[in-house]
């Protein structure tokens, strides 16, 4: 590379995010979720007309996402509150109008409502009380695929490889547990 602030890229980083990709790429129930609620999760703006985006994981934009993501802000720990070890995030935003690329959607994309908890060494899927998006199919989980619960699952344990991500993950469960807002666990 001839950026020298760039690090090499790790091919088993690579091979990790390939398979956990992979495996997260499973619908939640038969069908198309997003008409369940109007895409309220996969909108581009909000009731008030602002952007709406999300943060990728540590390390999605490098290895997966940079060859697709356009429309995106790079967001520092100088300005904005993450964990200590972290020192930067993206900040993309659907770049389709009419929707995002399904193929190239993010890790957080594929695995909503869940989200990993790692907590005393132990990982489950999770999902919260407080959420943005409200999915619908939380009350309807006798719907959910077998092959999409298994998938998030067994991705999560392939990004837990990534010591940034693993990092990243036990951040964001203490802030989850010390707040009480786990509604159901999945072991």
């Amino acid at each position: 590379m001839t950026d020298k602030n760039k690090k090499p890229m790790r091919k088993d980083y690579q091979a990790i995010f390939t398979k956990a990709y992979a495996l997260m790429d499973e619908a939640i129930i038969a069908g198309n979720c997003g008409e369940c609620c109007g895409y309220h999760c996969c909108r581009r703006r909000d009731d008030d007309e602002k952007r709406l985006g999300m943060y990728l994981l540590p390390l999605e934009y490098e290895y997966i996402q940079a060859a697709v993501a356009t429309d995106y802000e790079l967001h520092s720990q100088k300005h904005y509150k993450m964990p200590p070890k972290i020192k930067k995030m993206y900040y993309i935003y659907c770049h389709l109008e009419s929707g995002c690329l399904r193929d190239h959607r993010p890790i957080q994309c594929r695995t909503y409502p869940f989200e990993p908890h790692l907590e005393n060494g132990v990982f489950s899927l999770v999902i919260e009380k407080e959420q943005i998006h409200d999915c619908p199919l939380i009350t309807r989980r006798s719907e959910w695929r077998p092959a999409f619960i298994d998938g998030i699952y067994n991705g999560w344990l392939e990004l837990l490889k990534i010591p940034i991500i693993k990092y990243h993950i036990e951040y964001f469960s203490k802030e989850r547990s010390a707040a009480g807002n786990i509604m159901i666990n999945y072991p």
